[in-house]
């Protein structure tokens, strides 16, 4: 069975900063069904001063090596060229101060027979679809840590049939195309169809551009051979004796030949990078111009004629060769911004283990020069790469752990199905989590059903009042209750009403109120023999404190309360105590929301509930200050509500919307 092999090239979208090109090439006329056909699908990302010549490079090379010696086995003649492309990109990079020539995302293929070779580098992938399934061929080619260097380190290869179609495509197709919508687009009796198909499903989805490469696999009857020879006209053979590379062909396989029927036709679609469109076109008006030049004898209005093209030509050489010039010098101080950056990072790592501040302030240059090179439009997924190498620093630094899999406690969600969480209440050893009227007790792992805090109320804090093994509810409506015993009841105050706050929390017999609206914490006392609360006590002594936009409130004897800006107030006997932080991390505390310590604990925790973050500061008991010592961040787990922290356990709990999670310090 012989299989004829038809394909296109299509190019879609628009990016300045990428260089895309397609080629094909055999020696089938030389060497028979022994040579084979090379296709690579190219495109070079930031560094459009090179790309065209690294393309060509890849391409000649290629061409040089694989069909040095078509006697040898397919693979070896394959995996030599391979060799010889990643010793001269390696030349490539040495020449870089900083080692980058760009984000290079590459197919090349070999055909032989009924045989597919292939390798790929960055993003590049190569699809094959048999009987309306789609298998990604490439996978696993791209070797991300490859320690040696290497551009292209594995190859892939297979057995092709007929109805085969093959896609190669400089970017990860599937992030824009499901593989059932990508095995419809395909047409058995037309290839450029099918690229058409595809280019209208990814055109609105896709950002930059993208070259791609399909090949239809077809049997073919014997007599179609002489057809197909007679059918090369006397042009397309001048063409290809004086350019084979540049020569857009149909390539086939009959009766065990390579055959192929040069068509000339324009390919529209292909842009070779940043300005080469105008080049071709002035190249063209040249060429139509100098043909005509000599049309009917040469006279002074031609000589005239001549010498005026002649000045245009090079003025538009020096100002071509000048542009270039100025944008190599551009490349070249940007290369250097790179390569201080990541001087700066290195330096960064280093004296962070005993100068934090002095850290922080070079890594705050370094993302600064990072920035700088990502918004010139050069360089800019090398400057991204660093951009994430620096938030990694300071994530180091920081000494932040990611908890990516927490234990799971309980699922509130089992009890009911809308539940929104906002914080815990604990009670001696008995853990309840509360939402705006509801309260569930958690024992061990299971959820107990939801007790109704109350029809009317809306709950907004609660806290464990110890004293009385109960549980107190501040609600928005500025009235506490009390869970006692299994039942719920509202609480009394000599006041007659109590003042509204924000927060709640226990200490001893007293109930302390943070009031962030008028600046106030409010200590309320309870009498047991009344069995209700005695008046108000205003805890924050003198004026002057503001507490406008304070988050929560916690104790330890001392009275910390959370400002909205991540700051941390420290009261002791109602007075504000000087206070620093030590040591504090690159990134704030962006959406405060709990503070949590107790006697028994020598950290304060502090919650940012949209960034899931836990925030550890040590108690520095001689000089009273904080250091900061570490930050936990749960990834994936939505916002978070509130937290706690068993001491003798030493475990810290978190709560989301309907879940209570778990992890060990």
């Amino acid at each position: 069975m012989s299989l004829k092999a038809n394909y296109e090239f299509l190019f879609v979208g628009k990016d300045e900063n990428s260089f895309l090109e397609n080629y094909a090439y055999d020696l089938f006329q030389d060497h028979g069904d022994k040579s084979g056909q090379v296709f690579i699908n190219m495109e070079v990302q930031n560094n459009p001063v090179d790309a065209e010549e690294i393309a060509e490079t890849i391409y000649q090379t290629m061409q040089k090596v694989f069909f040095e010696d078509v006697d040898r086995d397919p693979y070896a003649r394959f995996e030599a060229a391979l060799k010889s492309v990643n010793k001269i990109l390696a030349e490539f990079k040495s020449q870089k101060v900083s080692g980058y020539i760009g984000n290079l995302n590459v197919i090349i293929v070999v055909i032989i027979g009924n045989d597919l070779f292939l390798t790929a580098s960055g993003d590049a992938e190569a699809y094959l679809i048999r009987k309306r399934y789609v298998s990604v061929v490439s996978e696993g080619l791209v070797d991300e840590e490859n320690s040696n260097g290497e551009v292209f380190s594995s190859i892939a290869s297979g057995k092709l049939e007929s109805a085969d179609f093959v896609l190669f495509s400089t970017t990860r197709l599937l992030r824009y195309i499901g593989r059932t919508d990508l095995a419809q687009c395909v047409n058995k009796k037309s290839v450029t169809e099918s690229l058409s198909d595809v280019r209208d499903i990814i055109a609105p989805e896709i950002l930059g551009r993208v070259g791609l490469t399909g090949i239809l696999f077809s049997t073919v009857a014997e007599g179609e051979v002489g057809a197909i020879e007679t059918g090369v006209d006397s042009m397309t053979r001048s063409i290809l004796e004086a350019d084979e590379i540049s020569t857009s062909a149909r390539r086939e396989r009959l009766a065990g030949k390579f055959l192929s029927l040069f068509k000339r036709k324009r390919r529209a679609e292909v842009v070779r990078g940043k300005g080469n469109g105008l080049l071709s076109e002035i190249g063209g008006w040249v060429a139509k111009f100098w043909a005509g030049l000599f049309d009917g004898g040469f006279g002074k209005d031609k000589i005239l004629a001549l010498l005026v093209l002649v000045i245009v030509v090079l003025g538009i050489g020096v100002v071509w060769a000048n542009n270039r010039q100025q944008e190599r010098a551009e490349i070249d101080r940007l290369d250097k911004i790179l390569l201080s950056v990541q001087d700066k990072v290195a330096e960064a790592e280093t004296k962070g283990s005993y100068d934090k501040d002095l850290a922080k302030e070079i890594l705050d240059k370094a993302y600064l020069d990072a920035k700088s090179v990502l918004d010139s439009g050069y360089y800019r997924e090398k400057a991204t790469l660093f951009l994430l190498k620096i938030e990694d620093t300071r994530d180091k630094l920081d000494n932040v752990v990611r908890v990516e899999d927490p234990v799971v406690v309980a699922d509130l969600a089992a009890k009911r199905s809308d539940v929104n969480a906002l914080g815990f209440a604990n009670v001696g050893d008995r853990v309840f989590v509360y939402e705006y009227n509801a309260l569930y007790e958690i024992v061990l792992d299971q959820v107990q059903d939801p007790l109704t805090v109350d029809d009317e109320e809306v709950v907004i804090a609660a806290t464990g009042f110890d004293d009385r093994g109960s549980i107190v509810f501040l609600t928005k409506a500025g009235k506490l209750l009390e869970y006692k015993d299994g039942a719920v009841s509202f609480m009394d105050t000599d006041d007659g009403a109590f003042h509204k706050g924000v927060a709640v929390e226990d200490w001893g017999n007293k109930i302390y109120l943070l009031d962030a609206a008028g600046s106030q914490i409010w200590r309320y006392p309870f009498k047991g023999t009344l069995g209700k609360f005695g008046a108000a006590e205003r805890y924050i002594a003198g004026e002057g404190v503001d507490l406008s936009g304070g988050q929560d409130v916690a104790i330890d004897s001392s009275v910390y309360v959370l400002a909205a800006n991540g700051d941390i107030l420290k009261f002791y006997g109602g007075v504000k105590q000087e206070f620093f932080i030590n040591k504090m991390p690159f990134s704030g505390i962006k959406n405060p929301k709990v503070i949590y310590t107790n006697e028994k604990l020598s950290e304060i925790y502090v919650l940012d509930g949209k960034e899931a973050r836990v925030f550890v500061f040590f108690k520095d008991a001689t000089t009273g200050n904080l250091e900061y010592k570490a930050q936990y961040l749960f990834d994936g787990v939505g916002e978070l509500r509130d937290l706690y922290v068993d001491a003798d356990s030493k475990k810290l709990f978190v709560l989301s919307r309907s879940k209570v999670l778990e992890m060990g310090l």
